[in-house]
């Protein structure tokens, strides 16, 4: 009855109508829209309002169903590829921080603490690169692949100095790693699966987003932004809430010996948490798409594929 329902709400779309087909055609065609209409009109004035309170209370329960079943044990090893993933997008953020020093906007130059002659040189480098290949590029050459040469041997000695910051970087990188598989495989496996009924009533109850739908049984399209931005921000408090202690246990008791500095402050970078935001909320996302409970955007489809 609610699919009844949903689809007498739909808009009638006509494809290509300036097309000519044949009067018999054209004539059946009519009677179907017109009958089609015509149920809608009726359908639609048959329609009792939505109770607020029923609806909500039926999306709760149906939220909270869909969630415990898509982390159950059951479903362990889809639980385990997603952190997988994750893994490797905060390997990244690591790389990014460490080897790039894209990221370390936090520290400024006067309180960050060089500990190896590479590091200090790369750091130099990058931030007068532009400068140094500006110099390079007003020098007289006899020939202009000289100076194309003079630049790729400069960027050849970044690379140089960078590997070996990675080389001496990978042990800690392998450690922490090791330690976001373990405490988010207890999060999702034990400490979420107890949350779940209080965020999933958390959630549509701030989101009100049974105000903003005429479905009692499912998220609609319109009203995915204010339910996403209530679900990414509930989650991330449950996570912080769950992590917080054992992530701080295990980098400080770790068997390998005491983390670097550098690692320690990484470990506390907030973009860390939202990397793991984002991949966890779009596994449930596309999920809940696929049960039929969450209309997802166009746009947003597009968006997680081109990420």
């Amino acid at each position: 009855m609610r699919l009844r329902d949903e689809q007498l709400r739909a808009r009638v779309v006509f494809f290509e109508p300036d097309q000519e087909t044949n009067a018999e055609l054209d004539a059946i065609t009519a009677r179907v829209i017109a009958d089609l209409q015509q149920l809608q009109q009726v359908g639609l004035q048959e329609t009792k309002p939505i109770d607020p309170q029923a609806a909500e209370i039926e999306l709760i329960a149906h939220l909270r169903k869909l969630m415990e079943k898509m982390i159950s044990p059951r479903r362990e090893t889809f639980v385990l590829h997603k952190i997988e993933q994750i893994q490797r997008r905060i390997a990244k953020l690591f790389i990014a921080s460490f080897i790039h020093a894209d990221a370390g906007e936090g520290q400024s130059r006067e309180r960050r603490v060089f500990r190896h002659g590479d590091e200090a040189l790369v750091h130099v480098l990058r931030v007068h690169e532009s400068v140094l290949v500006g110099e390079l590029d007003t020098l007289r050459y006899g020939d202009e692949r000289v100076k194309n040469v003079a630049i790729e041997q400069l960027r050849k000695f970044q690379r140089k100095l960078i590997n070996e910051q990675l080389t001496r970087s990978k042990p800690d990188l392998e450690r922490i790693l090791a330690i976001y598989r373990d405490v988010l495989s207890d999060f999702f496996l034990k400490y979420f699966p107890v949350s779940i009924g209080e965020m999933c009533w958390e959630v549509v109850r701030e989101s009100q987003v049974v105000y903003m739908d005429a479905f009692s049984y499912k998220i609609g399209e319109m009203s995915f932004p204010a339910f996403r931005a209530v679900f990414e921000r509930k989650f991330l408090d449950h996570l912080l809430s769950a992590l917080q202690e054992p992530l701080a246990d295990r980098l400080s008791t770790d068997p390998g010996g005491n983390f670097r500095e550098e690692t320690l402050h990484f470990a506390a970078d907030p973009r860390v948490y939202a990397e793991i935001c984002a991949v966890s909320c779009n596994a449930f996302y596309e999920y809940l798409h696929g049960e039929g409970f969450l209309d997802l955007p166009v746009t947003w489809q597009r968006h997680v594929l081109d990420g």
